[in-house]
């Protein structure tokens, strides 16, 4: 699979398709963000899915035990998830476009806030987007907020097209790591293609949760994709996805071993 570290390159911005192009208009030198034309036709919606956490593993890192996890969000919808972002003062507004079977585009402000990902990602992340989870395998309810003790750590995501899982959608990449800017960028884009993903590896930072104090037995990892309601979508049914393990001590080692897991979107 594609390391986040290895970037499309710049050029996939400009071969963009012209509402795309007006909607992101970042990475590529322009000090205007161009508005996109007047939408005609319906709108053509993403739709955000989460797929279940995967490949688990028990790190020791200083003296902590730590589960570590990979964490994909899957585009399944008919349109491309589009976000903008320009500056405002110290702060950033953010903007999702939506394109029309007809053309054009509809674009709309949104209170997704950006964070650096000054943690070796060096781009901006929509923070918080997604988060990770642990809760008791007999209870069916998410656990209450992110600020549960058992949570992941990371920051947030930069939403480009890493690798292209379902037969739809464009056959090769379209959004870039590129759009996702520098520390002094005024201008971010974001995408993500109907039929692709963005994966995370459980090697990359914000990809752990503390589980030292954790007993022994069996639990349920929860992957939560935009789960404050920030973005339009065709559906929010499957934003939310989880898988179970068992967390066991042999020796003086602890280990994860995966069970069952929510479906997969398609």
């Amino acid at each position: 699979m594609t390391s986040r570290s290895t970037l499309v390159p710049l050029v996939a911005l400009l071969l963009l398709p012209a509402v795309a192009l007006a909607l992101l208009a970042a990475g590529v030198g322009s000090d205007v963000v161009p508005e996109a034309e007047p939408p005609v036709g319906k709108p053509m919606l993403p739709d955000l899915a989460a797929e279940p956490p995967r490949n688990l593993e028990t790190r020791l890192v200083n003296g902590r035990w730590n589960i570590a996890f990979t964490t994909i969000i899957l585009n399944v919808g008919a349109g491309d998830f589009l976000l903008r972002a320009s500056r405002e003062g110290d702060g950033w507004r953010v903007e999702q476009g939506i394109a029309y079977t007809e053309g054009g585009a509809k674009v709309v402000p949104v209170k997704a806030p950006l964070v650096w990902g000054g943690d070796g990602h060096n781009h901006w992340h929509v923070e918080k987007v997604a988060s990770v989870r642990l809760g008791s395998t007999k209870s069916r309810t998410l656990p209450e907020d992110e600020s549960h003790p058992r949570a992941d750590s990371k920051a947030g995501f930069c939403f480009y097209d890493h690798t292209h899982e379902l037969k739809r959608g464009p056959k090769k990449g379209v959004y870039s790591a590129y759009g996702c800017g520098m520390s002094d960028s005024q201008f971010v884009g974001m995408g993500l293609s109907p039929g692709w993903n963005d994966t995370y590896g459980s090697s990359l930072p914000g990809q752990t949760i503390d589980v030292s104090a954790l007993e022994d037995g069996t639990y349920r990892m929860w992957f939560l994709v935009d789960e404050n309601g920030w973005f339009r979508e065709s559906s929010e049914a499957n934003n939310a996805s989880w898988i179970d393990f068992k967390l066991f001590t042999k020796g003086d080692q602890r280990y994860a071993l995966g069970l069952a897991t929510g479906p997969k979107p398609s």
